[in-house]
């Protein structure tokens, strides 16, 4: 008797992803380009290398968003390159440093608006540069899971279009173990930044940083921290708040969301809100 070789739960779960993905592009008319958001972290690594899978892909896409740890995009370019993604590149127009000196470093209530001037900005431009009829869509896919707080509020959904964007989030339910799994069974190199902060390190605008989130940056990539301290140091002579990862003084201002490019933060907001409950 012929043994039916057994499907795993891993197996499944990739199974149900590209059915996300299909029907993602089945119900929402004409999606003409699939881009893979890769942040360099393990999450959105999974998430890009499946959709690289998929025929309708077209390129990875990495946002600099001029506060990462320079490790972190090393590491995720030499990923995109393993892998012939094809990476494209987008730039905060407005650089990380000259929004802290207007404005002062951000706590958890300029989530949003550091989100749409390093994040969002580029995502519009990558979606102005490959859509050319008013009914194209275009397709991002997101390494985005769900915690527990998520699952609670009911906050993310797999499938989302926002207008012309299409967001795609086709590793929703997997679990660390289902991630760790496809990592190694498709010899995908682990973000060494990812495994020493918890934390891909492309975004460290602090809106949501740890209490000692700045000294665990030092032991590992000093550079960086050095680069936040003398901003600080400039954000001081500017006459603006100038204390990175912590609230400004005055107002207490209310938690906000970033977009779908801030999952992690959004978890640490979830996290407000559980404490203040």
């Amino acid at each position: 008797m012929k043994l039916i070789p057994q499907i795993s739960d891993l197996d499944e779960k990739i199974a149900q992803s590209m059915a996300i993905i299909d029907q993602a592009l089945s119900e929402n008319g004409n999606v003409t380009h699939l881009f893979g958001l890769y942040s360099s972290g393990n999450d959105s690594a999974c998430s890009t290398h499946l959709a690289s899978q998929h025929p309708a892909f077209t390129r990875a896409a990495m946002i600099d968003t001029t506060i990462a740890i320079p490790e972190a995009q090393a590491h995720g370019r030499a990923v995109a390159e393993l892998f012939q993604w094809r990476l494209i590149e987008y730039r905060a127009p407005v650089p990380y440093r000259d929004i802290v000196l207007k404005h002062g470093f951000a706590g958890p209530g300029g989530h949003r608006f550091m989100y749409i001037r390093l994040k969002e900005r580029c995502v519009d431009r990558l979606v102005r540069e490959h859509k050319t009829q008013w009914r194209d869509r275009i397709g991002l896919v997101t390494g985005v899971r769900l915690s527990e707080s998520e699952r609670r509020m009911g906050h993310v959904v797999p499938i989302r279009r926002d207008g012309c964007q299409l967001w795609i989030a086709p590793i929703l339910n997997w679990t660390d173990d289902d991630k760790i799994e496809y990592m190694r069974r498709h010899h995908i190199p682990r973000s060494p930044v990812t495994d020493k902060l918890c934390m891909s390190g492309e975004c460290l605008c602090g809106a949501f940083a740890r209490k000692e989130e700045l000294v665990e940056i030092d032991l590992h990539y000093p550079a960086t921290a050095a680069r936040i301290r003398a901003l600080e140091a400039e954000a001081a002579a500017a006459g603006v708040h100038a204390k990175w990862g912590t609230r400004p003084p005055g107002k207490r201002i209310k938690p906000t969301l970033g977009g779908m490019l801030c999952s992690s933060c959004n978890q640490r907001n979830f996290a407000f809100m559980d404490d203040a409950a």
